[in-house]
């Protein structure tokens, strides 16, 4: 008897023994395969074919480079606040809330700046390369700062420095985005009345908008985005054309142009103003016209100005007699260069219009606008390659002042590559 209960209370305590084992081992394996996020887990491997989920940035994240200027800090806390809650939009193609810096969030200045900001985002996520961007920061100069009572006005020059994640290995950078502030003292803090900038994304806007408040603004978007919609697709046309080796017809002229004394100008004052020459205060074709003449292209005072058909800078006059003298529209002044372009068929430039923008090389011309390709030069540096084959076109302009951009983040619909072949006697 004693012994059966002897065999039973050892049977009772290996149960026992037992259970807390298996408890042990489960209790211990979870914590054995609870990983850290970074680990991959050996039973779950990553799977190539399926991209991460980006880490987006948190809106708090400052972008701040460097500040130039005096201002009352307050001033510049909601500036820098503004601009950056802007680069995080950018940067993660997300957007974010920025009417709540707005003393109205209803404002029509609110509301523009808000839906400009969509337009921006909406138009590069309808693009082939990816347009969100691996690093992004900003410098500001403070300038014209005025204080009357509790309002202050102000422009703030923006310079900034983006790696796109389609071409990580360019750095891309804008230059004196002049940006127009009215703020107003709110308590210890300040709130924006008024707000303006002048950018492809924001000039689409504010060129098109004459009131009628988010409806309007709305209606203004969706039809900027049907239109760029519509040019995507003729887009991709050209693009096969390209890679076909067709949709192209090239001229001979009787001299070449030097595309690497046409490149050299392009990459030395992209963020300057050659001494050499007068500056206008829109300068981006007097920048276009600089670098074709430095490529061999000679000025040309022949023909009549009044058609167009002269092309040529010797000093500030404006001057449309057949002499080498003064200077007419055409060298600075967007559609009639492109007038000129198209039509010259005698002295001076031989070039075409409207060509396939994937055959554009160093020291073509670009030019881009919101109705059509009449509002902004932009001189080609270069392209952007992937495996060896081209997937966007490098620009440098004046006014706004880009180097190394690509011609996809624009987001102005019409675009007319022009191509230059040299000139004729």
């Amino acid at each position: 008897m004693k012994n059966k209960k002897r065999i039973i209370g050892k049977l009772i305590l290996f149960i026992i023994l037992a259970s807390l084992v298996v408890f042990l081992f489960f209790f211990f394996k979870d914590k054995d395969d609870t990983l850290e996020p970074s680990e991959p887990s050996a039973e779950e491997p990553n799977n190539p074919s399926e991209p991460e989920e980006p880490v987006l940035d948190p809106v708090g994240t400052n972008y701040l480079n460097n500040v130039s200027g005096e201002v009352d800090e307050a001033v510049q806390k909601v500036v820098v606040e503004f601009l950056n809650v802007y680069y995080n939009s950018i940067k993660n193609l997300e957007e974010n809330d920025m009417t709540y810096l707005f003393l109205d969030p209803n404002s029509e200045s609110a509301l523009i700046n808000q839906t400009a900001l969509s337009l921006l985002i909406e138009t590069r996520k309808l693009k082939p390369n990816d347009l969100s961007l691996d690093k992004a920061k900003y410098d500001l100069e403070f300038t014209d700062v005025n204080v009357e009572g509790d309002t202050v006005t102000l422009t703030v020059l923006e310079d900034n420095y983006l790696n796109f994640n389609f071409m990580k290995d360019i750095e891309s950078r804008v230059y004196n985005i002049k940006n127009e502030f009215t703020l107003e003292k709110v308590d210890d803090t300040y709130k924006i009345v008024e707000y303006n900038k002048v950018q492809d994304f924001y000039v689409m806007i504010t060129d098109v908008y004459n009131g009628g408040g988010a409806s309007r603004l709305e209606e203004i978007e969706e039809d900027y985005l049907d239109l760029i919609n519509e040019k995507l697709e003729e887009d991709r046309e050209d693009y096969q054309q390209f890679l076909n080796g067709t949709g192209i017809e090239t001229k001979t002229c009787d001299h070449s142009y030097d595309r690497d004394k046409a490149l050299e100008h392009a990459l030395k004052w992209v963020d300057d103003r050659d001494p050499d020459w007068i500056e206008f205060s829109s300068n981006c074709q007097n920048f276009a016209s600089q670098v074709l003449y430095s490529g061999g292209i000679p000025m040309d005072y022949y023909g009549s100005a009044s058609e167009y058909l002269q092309w040529k800078l010797y000093d500030g006059s404006y001057n449309e007699n057949q002499v080498a003298q003064g200077y007419v529209y055409t060298w600075t002044y967007v559609p009639y260069f492109y007038t000129y372009a198209k039509d010259n068929t005698g002295y001076g430039l031989c070039a075409d219009v409207d060509v396939n923008l994937y055959y554009a090389e160093a020291g073509d011309v670009i030019h881009v606008g919101t109705t059509g390709p009449t509002r902004h030069a932009l001189v080609v540096i270069g392209d952007y390659k992937v495996d060896g084959k081209t997937v966007d076109i490098l620009v440098n302009s004046n006014t706004v002042d880009l180097e190394n951009y690509p011609i996809s983040a624009y987001s102005y619909p019409y675009l007319s590559l022009i191509k230059v072949y040299g000139w004729n006697e």
